[in-house]
């Protein structure tokens, strides 16, 4: 049994990478409280192989003429939607063998409120007995809402280690009368709760110095769920927040998050240290927002990394992304030498005007000479761009992936959602561009059509689907493939291929493609469709490939 169950909650959606969902932030609550002398469990619902395909949201019918049949293509989209993790009368059934007097549940994003919800729900049903309190990003940005659920008993808003500790200590030593007059919780920051009928809310919490895990903390994540390769995949958070004020960010230093905080060097170390102790680590991801930006910091860390994994094969990742400006030679050879293969660079737009919608410095030059280095360091490189945010067009959109379409990277196309808390968001509710529902807000639902359609969107995500195969096959062959000729696609058409490799079957699509702009999918019958799609944006986009082609 356990004092207090830590529940990292099931997501609905259509992927799922699952090096990124290691409950890495319930962990470090977890620490704080074993210090306290409270005993914990974490409950991860995502460290399950299996998922279930279960039917789209009423509030997804939009997305059915895209991702309503399958494509086995390397330039399809989605198609099935998912639970991923346990149900949740299994989590609810696993917090209740515990028999804990509080229950703590993330509620990181807020696409997935209505998972987080019902799993709060099925603990309040099971195990009545406990208090339970919500923590995370969405909890952070709408604390009303989540209170106005009678399951609900506290919210945390900001980062929840202080918090939790103080308010685990109230609730231990407080009857439940006590509790409602609220005298006490007043005193904690960060908490928010029902006092009759109204809200109270008391200013967020934020580590003034952020720490990481000890063994305690780490012996509670099921790493057995989080392998790459047969050995562990770990994630390390180094920093938190963020200095820049990019408008579509909700960690920004222009949103009501924390400032940028960096933990020292020999702390990271040693907490990465204590998990090469216990597992054979293959793959580290850094989950900071900005890496490596102090010099003496990053290449500390680094070579501490280099010394600590001596003549080992390990990986790691910044998949946050990394601010171009910030890296030299110098750092990117310590990172190639540390184990970083591929970089992944967040560039946002190759647009001036865009990046200063973005309020995002500009990048391009730093970047293009990032993979210039990175070229003679034979390093991979990733670039990230956003498409489909408020007043930013297709074409803008398209403009940036031909440029990357003659760069040696691939292109990393997100797009936009609104994000609580940033400045786009509130800009997108002054302009009621907001979704109606909060299981919107992610990008696999295009939840904003602004000065980019939800067709152009789809179009665009594609089209960065086929660009990157188009990279690979010349990487490969030398060149394009070659387009086919008006008689050949009708006939294509015109019959069922049966079953196809993905590789054959994408390399016969893209040469359709490269005929008539029109994008199209093959089922595991072999059965050939087209997709909707923006035929301006597919005829631009191969005018601009044949422009590239010719140029080079």
């Amino acid at each position: 049994m356990s004092d207090i169950v830590l529940i990292a909650p099931p997501i609905q959606e259509f992927y799922l990478t699952k090096k990124r969902t290691i409950p890495y932030g319930l962990a470090c609550i977890a620490k704080q409280l074993e210090h306290a002398g409270f005993s914990c469990t974490i409950i991860d619902a995502l460290a399950r192989d299996k998922s279930k395909v279960i039917a789209y949201p009423e509030e997804f019918g939009h997305l059915i003429p895209h991702y309503g049949k399958p494509d086995l293509t390397f330039f399809s989209l989605f198609h099935h939607y998912r639970h991923f993790g346990y149900s949740f009368e299994h989590i609810a059934h696993r917090a209740r063998q515990e028999k804990p007097f509080l229950v703590g549940i993330s509620a990181l994003f807020t696409p997935y409120w209505d998972q987080t919800l019902e799993t709060a729900r099925a603990v309040k049903r099971f195990w009545p007995k406990a208090s339970i309190v919500l923590g995370g990003h969405h909890a952070t940005q709408f604390p009303n809402a989540c209170l106005e659920n009678k399951e609900i008993d506290f919210v945390i808003q900001g980062e929840g280690e202080g918090p939790m500790v103080q308010l685990a200590r109230l609730v231990k030593g407080c009857t439940p009368s006590t509790l409602c007059s609220g005298t006490d919780l007043k005193q904690i920051s960060g908490i928010g709760f029902r006092q009759g009928n109204d809200i109270v809310l008391n200013p967020p919490f934020w580590a003034a110095t952020p720490h990481g895990l000890d063994e305690t903390a780490l012996n509670k994540i099921d790493w057995h769920f989080y392998q790459r390769r047969k050995k562990a995949a770990i994630t390390i958070l180094a920093s938190r927040g963020c200095p820049f004020r990019c408008s579509y960010c909700a960690v920004s230093a222009s949103s009501n998050h924390a400032g940028f905080r960096m933990r020292p060097v020999q702390d990271v170390l040693d907490e990465i240290k204590l998990q090469a102790k216990s597992k054979q680590i293959g793959f580290i991801d850094f989950e900071d927002e900005n890496l490596t930006l102090k010099k003496s910091w990053v290449l500390a860390l680094l070579q501490g990394i280099q010394t600590l994994f001596k003549n080992q094969d390990i990986e790691l990742r910044a998949m946050n992304g990394l601010f171009p400006p910030s890296l030299d030679k110098e750092i990117l050879t310590a990172m190639k030498a540390a184990g970083f293969k591929t970089l992944n660079l967040s560039v946002g737009s190759f647009c001036a005007s865009q990046l200063k919608r973005f309020k995002r410095p500009d990048v391009r030059d730093a970047h293009d000479r990032v993979l210039d280095m990175a070229k003679d360091l034979d390093m991979a490189c990733v670039s990230y761009l956003l498409g489909a945010a408020p007043g930013q067009t297709a074409d803008t959109t398209l403009n940036d992936l031909l440029a990357l379409a003659a760069r040696r990277t691939i292109a990393g196309l997100s797009i936009y959602y609104p994000a609580p808390g940033s400045a786009d968001y509130a800009l997108c509710k002054q302009n009621r561009l907001l979704p109606h529902h909060f299981t919107l807000m992610r990008g696999t639902a295009f939840p904003v059509a602004d000065t980019t359609s939800r067709l152009e969107a789809v179009t665009l995500l594609r089209l960065a689907r086929i660009l990157n195969f188009l990279k690979s096959y010349k990487g490969q062959h030398g060149g394009l493939p070659k387009a086919l000729n008006t008689s050949e696609i009708i006939e294509l058409e015109n019959r069922c291929h049966g079953k196809m490799d993905r590789y054959t079957a994408s390399v016969l699509l893209i040469r359709m493609f490269l005929a008539d702009a029109i994008p199209r999918g093959m089922d595991h019958e072999g059965r050939i469709y087209h997709h909707p799609h923006s035929m301006d944006l597919c005829k631009k986009f191969i005018q601009g490939l044949v422009r590239i082609q010719s140029d080079h």
